[in-house]
């Protein structure tokens, strides 16, 4: 049986390479901010067509309104400098997931 290649999209490659980084950052701001509330928060990334990438994360209610500010403040800007290492910064959009 002959496998289907598949080639990723730029959005579906970026996505990718952004969620492989994001548990080191979420590592460093533990260690960095002496946030211990941070294993309390999980955050994954979809890819949404054309040029969207939506960041969703998840806490629990009483992480404090300060730390998840910071964690996404942070990872979007992680993100971002990772679309500029590809040259995609001038087409890639970010949206916060409102669930």
């Amino acid at each position: 049986m002959d496998a289907e290649r598949y080639t990723p999209t730029r959005l579906e490659w970026l996505v990718l390479n952004i969620e492989t980084k994001i548990p080191m950052l979420l590592s460093q701001l533990r260690r960095l901010k002496d946030l211990k509330t941070v294993d309390d928060i999980r955050v994954f990334f979809k890819a949404k067509e054309p040029d969207t990438v939506v960041v969703v994360s998840r806490y629990v209610k009483d992480v404090p309104k300060d730390v998840v500010q910071l964690l996404e403040d942070e990872i979007k800007r992680e993100a971002l400098e990772i679309a500029k290492y590809y040259g995609w910064d001038s087409w890639v959009k970010f949206e916060r997931d409102g669930a």
